[in-house]
């Protein structure tokens, strides 16, 4: 009975700490795919030596999968790097020569269902709406109709708890994805969040 009741409070006092880090594990996951995202889209730009647009969206109809119900979100970890608008094409084929022309694609519920995302603005302090940022040839952000103010700073965090850690992926102004962490206060600490 005394060892049931020592692994009863162990489990108890260890359950805490495995939730965390699962959340932890979740909104690493979610900043690593967007800023890996926004890379590819800058890389594609410079390849191409055209335009390319990164886009933050909503999965569509069926969670976790992007489909053709699929709208620009500022609020969703789902993204598309495409060469035009993706909303309402997110499902099409990639590399199609018509349509929004996808190349590149990836749906929120691979190792991050539960984070939730919030685009900011270059100080990562003011909630801002846009969700998309347009790369030219050279790979810079640039303003366009469908992205007129870049999409500059996303947070990620876990609602589900109040302990776990939050990132920031913050797009520096040479189109340059960094993931951060906020609560890196050290200056000679390589996570800490730099102003833009």
């Amino acid at each position: 009975m005394v060892t049931l009741a020592v692994l009863s409070a162990l489990l108890l006092a260890v359950t805490p700490l495995v939730r965390d880090w699962m959340f932890d594990t979740e909104i690493r996951n979610a900043a690593e795919s967007i800023s890996t995202g926004l890379s590819r889209a800058r890389a594609e730009a410079v390849r191409r030596n055209e335009p390319v647009l990164f886009s933050l969206v909503s999965s569509g109809v069926n969670p976790g999968v992007l489909d053709n119900g699929c709208r620009v979100s500022s609020n969703s970890a789902s993204w598309v790097v495409s060469l035009d608008d993706p909303a309402g094409h997110c499902g099409d084929p990639l590399g199609s020569t018509s349509g929004p022309r996808l190349l590149a694609r990836h749906a929120r519920g691979d190792g991050a269902a539960g984070v939730a995302i919030e685009v900011r603005d270059a100080t990562c302090t003011t909630a801002a709406g846009q969700a998309q940022v347009l790369f030219n040839g050279v790979g810079r952000a640039q303003p366009s109709a469908a992205a007129p103010a870049p999409l500059r700073c996303v947070v990620v965090r876990h609602p589900g708890s109040a302990t776990a850690r939050t990132l920031h992926v913050v797009l520096g102004t040479g189109g340059t994805a960094r993931t951060c962490d906020p609560a890196a206060a050290d200056p000679r600490d390589t996570r800490r969040c730099l102003v833009n």
